[in-house]
């Protein structure tokens, strides 16, 4: 099938490792130019030569921190220099620290949602404009399954999970009639280091192991494993191609069946 994908430009942020740079690798793929984002520049090189090197299509790169108020501005900017379009945008920065709620403290909400929620904020914000003039994008969010199922041990990323949501589906309605379909990945455990770090300070609370809390998550999906970063990149390239036709608003679970697939 073909995706509609090849010479479309793609902003990625958090494209340095994990979800991002996976979502840029299969973007890429598909034959998309790419611009990546993060504030790790040595990593960012790293994932623009292995995209450049796999794929032959052209990456740029900017290092940045998007909580930064103008930090989306910049990043539309120089992607708009380099490709003089925007097509897609993969909201993909950010992971909230888990903990007691009791001593989780006031600085990791924060961070938690200067990162992930007004950073897919500021490059929305930022790319729709572009979008509205050519009467066509695509924005996809990695959102998270803790936004709908609330873990108690991680309610910082529960809490900015469901922001996310809300959103997601508040911008799909606001910008579907300029051709800008606006959809959302939601995945469950996905064998990441984001998750990883999360299963660490959750076993803190429970006084468990990691490797015992990532035993009681696969015993909890119905497919009986952890997903793979590369299988949630798959998802978002579908929605961020023309082959998602009336797709608009959607939060789409990724979770091997741990919760109700879609609404």
């Amino acid at each position: 099938m073909d995706l509609g994908l090849k010479d479309k430009v793609a902003v990625i942020s958090g494209g340095n490792k994990g979800l991002g740079a996976a979502a840029a690798l299969a973007l890429a793929g598909e034959g998309a130019k790419i611009f990546l984002t993060a504030r790790n520049e040595n990593d960012l090189k790293s994932v623009q030569t292995e995209i450049e090197t796999e794929c032959g299509v052209e990456v740029g790169c900017l290092a940045v921190d998007i909580t930064t108020a103008d930090a989306g501005d910049e990043i539309v900017a120089a992607a708009l220099e380099q490709f003089g379009r925007v097509d897609i945008a993969v909201n993909a920065a950010g992971a909230a620290r888990g903990g007691d709620f009791l001593t989780i403290e006031d600085q990791v909400w924060r961070d938690a949602f200067e990162l992930k929620f007004m950073g897919a904020v500021r490059l929305s914000r930022a790319v729709i404009p572009h979008m509205q003039k050519q009467k066509y994008g695509r924005i996809v969010n990695i959102i998270g399954m803790f936004g709908r199922e609330p873990a108690k041990q991680a309610l910082p990323a529960s809490a900015v999970n469901a922001a996310f949501m809300a959103i997601n589906k508040g911008l799909s309605q606001t910008y579907g009639g300029d051709g800008i379909f606006i959809n959302a990945v939601d995945p469950g455990p996905t064998r990441s280091e984001r998750i990883l770090r999360l299963f660490a300070d959750m076993a803190e609370v429970n006084k468990t192991t990691p490797e015992e809390l990532e035993n009681g998550f696969r015993q909890k999906i119905p497919i009986g494993r952890l997903g793979e970063v590369e299988e949630v990149a798959r998802v978002v390239t579908f929605l961020a191609s023309d082959a998602s036709g009336n797709v608009n608003g959607t939060v789409l679970a990724v979770d091997g069946g741990m919760t109700n697939g879609l609404f």
